[in-house]
This record gives C-alpha cells, sequence and structure tokens, in this order.
C-alpha cells in the first residue's frame, strides 16, 4: 500500500497550471489564475501573509490570459518581494486610499464578490471611515455595510446594528420611508443618529413611515368613524379617552388590530380584531375611562362593519411592519 495518496484528479497532475485543492480552498474561484502565476505545488502564494495572499488574488484576476510565462515569473517576483503599497500603485493603480491598511485587517474567508464590495466600500465616504476605524474587519462587517445604504454607514447608527438582518430591515424601512432620494436619506440619517439603542431608532423609523403607510385602516371612516391611523392620532385619543390605547401600537403594527374613533354625542373608541381565520371582528368598543357605550351606538358601529366586512376577507399583514414591530421592541 503506498505511503502517499494523490487526491487530486489524473488530467490535474498533468497540468502544473492547475489549482491544488488546497488553493481552491484558499483563493475560491480566482484559484485558477493564481495557478498561473505560481504553478504546482503553489509554495511561494502559501508561504505569504494573508494580506499578501488576498492582494496576488486580486491582481492575478487582472492578468491577460494570453500572459507568457517570462511575464508570469516577472509578477510571481513582484508579488513576493515587493510592499504591499508598491504593488498596489504598480497594479492596482486605481485602488481606493487606505487599501492596503484595510487589506491587512481583513480577518476570514471572502468571496470574489465580497472583495468587490469590500472596496467599493473603502472608495465611499461613510464605508470607508467605518473600515477605517475598525481594528479588524470581517466578512459580517463587509456584508453589514453593504446591506445598508451609503446614508446609513454611520458610526452612531451603525453602534444600533447587530448583524445583516438588521442592516436589511434598516435598508428595506428606509426605502419605504423616503424612497431613494439620497437627500431624504441623508436627512433620515441625521435622525436615526439621535438614537439611543435599536429598539429607539426602528421606533424612530417607524414614525418616519408612518403608522397609517405600515398599518392602513382595513375599514373605511366616515364623518362619525373616524381610523385612527397614525401615532399622533392615537395618543391624542388615549388622552382624550383615559385609556391605554398607546401600548395597542404593537397590535397595529403587527397586523392584528385596528382602531377608529366614533365621533358625536356619545365618543368612543372601537377596536377591530383579527381572528384565525384572518377575518376583522369586533373587539373592544368603550367610552371615555373604558365605559360602556349604549346600545344604539352599538348597533350603529356594528353595521357599519358588517356593510364593509367583505372589504377585509383575507387582508394579510404587512410583514416588514410586523419585523419593525419586533425590532422595536414592541
Amino acid at each position: 500500500m503506498p505511503a502517499l495518496v494523490e487526491l487530486a484528479p489524473r488530467t490535474a497532475r498533468a497540468d502544473p497550471y492547475a489549482p491544488s485543492a488546497a488553493l481552491a480552498a484558499d483563493a475560491g474561484a480566482l484559484a485558477p489564475a493564481v495557478a498561473r502565476v505560481w504553478p504546482r505545488p503553489h509554495a511561494a502564494y502559501f508561504a505569504a501573509e494573508p494580506a499578501r495572499r488576498r492582494l496576488a488574488c486580486l491582481v492575478a484576476a487582472r492578468l491577460n490570459a494570453a500572459a507568457d510565462p517570462r511575464e508570469m515569473r516577472v509578477l510571481a517576483e513582484a508579488l513576493e518581494t515587493w510592499s504591499l503599497k508598491r504593488i498596489v500603485q504598480a497594479y492596482l493603480p486605481g485602488a481606493p486610499a487606505g487599501f492596503v491598511e484595510a487589506l491587512r485587517k481583513l480577518d476570514g474567508d471572502f468571496s470574489a464578490v465580497e472583495m468587490r464590495n469590500f472596496i467599493d466600500l473603502l472608495a465611499e465616504p461613510e464605508g470607508a471611515k467605518v473600515l477605517r476605524h475598525a481594528p479588524r474587519i470581517d466578512r459580517a462587517m463587509v456584508l453589514t455595510l453593504t446591506a445598508l445604504q451609503p446614508e446609513f454607514r454611520r458610526t452612531r447608527i451603525l453602534a444600533h446594528v447587530t448583524g445583516l438582518h438588521t442592516a436589511e430591515l434598516l435598508a428595506r424601512g428606509a426605502k419605504r420611508a423616503v424612497g431613494r432620494d439620497e437627500r431624504a436619506l441623508a436627512r433620515l440619517a441625521d435622525r436615526l443618529e439621535r438614537s439611543r439603542s435599536a429598539t429607539s431608532l426602528f421606533r424612530m423609523l417607524v414614525e418616519e413611515i408612518g403608522l397609517e403607510q405600515l398599518a392602513p385602516p382595513p375599514v373605511p371612516g366616515t364623518d362619525w368613524f373616524a381610523p385612527l391611523a397614525t401615532a399622533p392620532q392615537i395618543e391624542s385619543a388615549a388622552l382624550r379617552f383615559a385609556n391605554c390605547l398607546k401600548g395597542r401600537i404593537p397590535l397595529l403594527l403587527r397586523g392584528r388590530a385596528a382602531y377608529y374613533e366614533a365621533v358625536g354625542d356619545e365618543p368612543a373608541v372601537v377596536e377591530i380584531v383579527r381572528d384565525h381565520s384572518g377575518l376583522w371582528v369586533i373587539g373592544e368598543v368603550r367610552g371615555h375611562a373604558n365605559a360602556d357605550i349604549s346600545s344604539e351606538l352599538w348597533v350603529r358601529i356594528r353595521d357599519h362593519l358588517e356593510f364593509h366586512g367583505a372589504r377585509t376577507r383575507w387582508a394579510q399583514p404587512d410583514h416588514l411592519a410586523q419585523a419593525l414591530a419586533h425590532a422595536a421592541g414592541w
């Protein structure tokens, strides 16, 4: 039985420029380009420090397919012996400022796409500022920054963004609030920078979008039956009726309830809730300080809701609203 087993396919063993399994694991999709510079066993490549290996991958990926062996030897010598800054100046002249310093702080494995995103972040002012001050740069940081609009790549905002999921939720919420308007995004970022926690950040975002956009009233209002669809309307009604309506905002955002005010000689707050089948049904109907209402008003409210019941059949809650409610601590 042989002492050494060659695991590479026969065709690969015959071709010194075919990447080994170890090189493919380290360089990923760029392994074939690296193997053209350092044929098997790629010893000089593996002897280099991580930052030099990553830079070698980027340079090798830009090689002309028709480059001759002599050019490859010259390139290999440069990649092995030159300083990283000199290599960047010679072979990557368009690299953003601070590229070498950031390259040295990379920690972990990055795909070719993630490396391009990393370079793009360095070319963007807010992203570059974050990466420049980071003690280490891992894949999660690059993914998180890439998921956010450039206006939100600020240190005070990122302090409350705990990962990729939170970043994607913030980006979706910001797009719902102001679209792609760069000036509006910058103004929203200015506001969110004042948040002191992740929950306060997302509550600010919910206010910016507006409850009426995240949880539109399922039943139309009239001159005597007004939807309580915005945060100011709900807060005002909670004060006027001396009840706990303000604490019901989470139910509203999660698509489980909607609230209305019966206006007239006998004012009341009306709650409709979603049952297990997805239909809206009447919940609590209370006057000031949770007082009972008259039978006449009850019949009027019931008739109005039943008349419009067909319009609310199988209405689905807004999934972004539900996610924002959870992130806001509701």
